[in-house]
């Protein structure tokens, strides 16, 4: 009896050792970025630098924060990040730095500039861009850092986490679109000029999931300006911006002394919100915290829901 489990153990023992095996990750690994550019990665990354603030909260939340030695400046999140190592801003950081830290991999986001990119290549850096466009992307683009930084396991946990919040704030937005349309929401990006964000954006996508109807998708380009008249045309149910949009700190009180903001619907019910920019505008791992703030304005009984 004892050498039948004695055989037992042992098959056991070789089945997982061969699962390990088999699923251990394999270099070199040939990746496709959202640039369509294929980027092969050689041996195991152990040095990495980051182009975009969300890049680095994924980074950390993956917890393979000691392969990172270098950061945008704007990255602020979490407070360890500001301690690491600047590269300069994001759409146009430091070449000679980013060349100086000896990167075995460099991830940019959207928000770098494409010429960036094609000048690190073109100096033999090895650097993946993204472009997420949904939280559903900005979910892939975890899981391919993950891939990316050996951190697949991390990758896989994080992700299934956020998936099941995700969903369950989803399936209660869908509800409530079954009764009523969609609210017609602007976001403010700027407050002088009025700017916003326009179709085929990261926002615009944020905004719709949610539940609303972005004013901006009806202007031209990406980032459009809106004046008074065609702010009043449109008539914003809920008007959303952040504390970040105006030059010296928005406050509620600041929002709603706005004599532009009188003859809007959003004014005239009391549907004036700000949200934390750091968390809607970024493809990051809070990207969920940040959608149900959009949600929670546009649909305050699903906050009510959730509480209860």
């Amino acid at each position: 009896m004892k050498k039948l489990i004695l055989i037992i153990l042992a098959a056991v023992l070789i089945f997982i050792q061969f699962s390990l095996t088999t699923t251990a990750l394999e270099f070199p690994i040939k990746f496709i970025d959202d640039m369509e550019r294929e980027v092969i990665i050689e041996k195991k990354v152990e040095r990495v630098i980051s182009l975009a603030p969300g890049v680095t909260e994924m980074i950390y939340a993956l917890n393979v924060e000691d392969k990172l030695v270098g950061v945008s400046s704007a990255a602020n999140y979490p407070e360890q990040a500001l301690e690491m190592e600047s590269v300069g801003n994001i759409s146009d950081p430091n070449i000679e730095k980013i060349v100086s830290l000896k990167a075995d991999l460099v991830i940019a986001e959207s928000v770098t500039n494409k010429e960036v990119v094609r000048r690190l290549s073109n100096l033999g850096i090895k650097i993946v861009g993204f472009r997420p466009n949904s939280i559903p992307e900005t979910l892939e683009m975890i899981e391919d850092i993950g891939l990316l930084l050996s951190a697949e396991k991390n990758a896989e946990k994080l992700t299934a986490e956020m998936r099941v919040e995700y969903n369950e704030i989803k399936n209660l937005v869908d509800s409530e679109l079954e009764k009523s349309s969609g609210v017609r929401v602007f976001y403010e990006i700027w407050s002088d000029p009025l700017i916003t964000a326009g179709s085929n954006t990261f926002l615009d996508s944020i905004i719709e999931e949610a539940g609303g109807y972005n004013i901006g998708r009806d202007a031209e380009g990406s980032w459009p300006q809106f004046n008074i008249e065609s702010l009043l045309a449109a008539d914003p149910e809920v008007y959303i911006a952040s504390e970040h949009s105006s030059p010296d700190g928005l406050t509620m009180e600041k929002l709603r002394k706005r004599n532009i903001m009188r003859e809007t619907s959003a004014f005239r019910n009391n549907r004036l919100y700000l949200v934390n920019q750091d968390l809607v505008n970024r493809p990051s791992p809070r990207i969920v915290e940040g959608y149900k703030e959009f949600v929670f304005a546009i649909f305050p009984k699903i906050q009510e829901e959730i509480k209860e």
